[in-house]
C-alpha cells in the first residue's frame, strides 16, 4: 500500500498522492492542481475505492490533504492502491439478472455484438462519503467541514427522549446525530 500514486482529473494525471507509515498509523499526503471546485478524494485499485475527504486550497492553484487513518479505519481500502481520484469514480454493480450470460450458456448460438456502454458518471456526494470514526464507548464522530458531529445509536440509554437529532443510519445501524 505504500508509496507513490498519480491523482487522476480529467484522465489525466494532475497530482501525486504518497502513502507511507508512520507510527501505527498510515498517512495519505496528496497535491494536485486545482480543479476549480469541490474535490473529494478517494483511492482506488482492484475493483474497491477508499475515500480520503475533501481537498483544500493550498495556495498557488493547488490543492492538498493530509490524512493519518489507522489500521482499523483501512479496513475497506484498496490493497493495492492503483491510483486516486475524484471520489464517486467507480460504477455501481449490476444486478445479477442484468449480469452477462457464462460461456456454457452462450456456447453454440451466434455470436452478438453488445452495443458499447455509456460512459459511467459519478454520483453526487452524499451522506454515505462521511467518514465516521467509533470511539471507545460506542459513539460514532466525524467533522462534516463546518462542525464535530457526534452519533449514538438510536434508543441508546445515553439519549434523553428530549433529544431532537437528526436521525440517519450509518453503516446499516440507526443513529441519532448531534452537532458537538
Amino acid at each position: 500500500m505504500y508509496g507513490d500514486y498519480p491523482i487522476l482529473l480529467g484522465g489525466e494525471s494532475r497530482g501525486s498522492l504518497h502513502v507511507y507509515p508512520e507510527g501505527l498509523m498510515t498517512v495519505f499526503e496528496a497535491a494536485a492542481d486545482d480543479p476549480g471546485s469541490l474535490l473529494r478524494l478517494s483511492v482506488y485499485g482492484g475493483g474497491a475505492e477508499g475515500y480520503l475527504g475533501v481537498m483544500a486550497p493550498a495556495g498557488s492553484g493547488r490543492v492538498a490533504l493530509r490524512k493519518r487513518l489507522s489500521r482499523a479505519a483501512l479496513s475497506g481500502f484498496p490493497d493495492p492502491i492503483e491510483f486516486a481520484a475524484p471520489a464517486g469514480g467507480l460504477p455501481a454493480p449490476r444486478p445479477m439478472e442484468e449480469a452477462e450470460p457464462c460461456a456454457a450458456e452462450t456456447a453454440g448460438g451466434p455470436e452478438e455484438e453488445a452495443p458499447p456502454a455509456p460512459e459511467p458518471q459519478p454520483p453526487p456526494p452524499s451522506e454515505d462519503d462521511t467518514l465516521w470514526f467509533t470511539t471507545p464507548d460506542g459513539a460514532l464522530t466525524t467533522f462534516d467541514g463546518r462542525r464535530s458531529l457526534v452519533a449514538l445509536p438510536a434508543g441508546d440509554v445515553r439519549l434523553p427522549s428530549w433529544a431532537g437529532g437528526v436521525e440517519r443510519v450509518i453503516d446499516g445501524r440507526k443513529y441519532v446525530v448531534f452537532p458537538r
